[in-house]
């Protein structure tokens, strides 16, 4: 007797937003572009800005800016001569503010036991 298949049908079949959704987690698995992305959620940042802001060099930051850009979460314009970067994907910001506020109630269960 075969088991009944118990996988909701958005579940099973949305195969392109499962793939959208890694990516982003992906291009969020670096605690310098997670850094990066709360800065983003301020406001527009330029790369020197980035830099003196994370506290690393500006190769470094420009190469975890691009995968941010690849995965579609910021974009940058060119200000003179220099390109500032925006947040466009409004689901990171309530992805981390979510995680944000799940660690601040787990802080507050671990003080109250």
């Amino acid at each position: 007797m075969t088991k009944p298949n118990r996988c909701r049908k958005d579940i099973s079949t949305d195969g392109e937003a499962g793939a959208a959704q890694a990516r982003m987690f992906r291009a969020l698995a670096h605690p310098a572009r997670i850094r990066l992305i709360r800065r983003l959620m301020e406001g527009d940042c330029c790369v020197s800005e980035a830099e003196a802001c994370l506290k690393i060099s500006q190769p470094n930051v420009s190469q975890h800016l691009k995968i941010l850009k690849t995965a579609g979460l910021i974009v940058g314009e060119r200000r003179g001569a220099k390109i500032c970067y925006r947040l466009i994907d409004a689901r990171v910001e309530r992805v981390l503010r979510a995680l944000s506020l799940k660690e601040n109630l787990d802080e507050e269960h671990h003080r109250n036991e």
